[in-house]
């Protein structure tokens, strides 16, 4: 069980190291996927209902509903609409949002956390540091002379 140890330990590190690579890996491919550079924080001032328009508008739910954000964009107050047709908004008054915004035009932007990649990088890089732990942790035990 003593050589066990070193093994388990080498293998702990090993697998934190490819998940640390992983997060990397998947936190390059959010930062190509977004559009904008901009970063805020915006608030959802308001919540209007507006009609469907074509075939849209014949079926069950005649209206839907859409957030209005406010954000500061270079010292200048914004008020933007999101382009989701959904009903009910997925958002309520007063909610924090994180967005990302063109810096020329800050009308343009897109909400954060629709990008996948970002969490699951995150994530990686978690567990990353839970197995990268772990494996120095059973290291030290190894080295220590500790037998289980």
């Amino acid at each position: 069980m003593y050589n066990a140890l070193w093994s388990i330990s080498l293998l702990f590190i090993f697998l934190g190291i490819l998940l640390a690579g992983a997060g990397v890996l998947l936190k390059l491919l959010a930062q190509k996927n977004e559009v904008y550079k901009g970063r805020a924080e915006a608030r959802v001032v308001d919540i209007v209902t507006e009609p469907r328009k074509g075939e849209a508008s014949l079926s069950e739910f005649r209206n839907y509903q859409v957030a209005v954000f406010e954000f500061y964009a270079g010292g200048h107050l914004v008020k933007v609409r999101d382009s989701a047709d959904t009903y009910p908004c997925p958002y309520y008054r007063g909610q924090k949002v994180r967005i990302a915004y063109d810096e020329s035009a800050p009308e343009h932007f897109q909400i954060e956390d629709r990008n996948i990649f970002c969490p699951l990088g995150s994530a990686a890089n978690m567990l990353s540091a839970g197995f990268i732990l772990a494996g120095f942790l059973l290291f030290f035990l190894y080295a220590s002379g500790v037998r289980i």
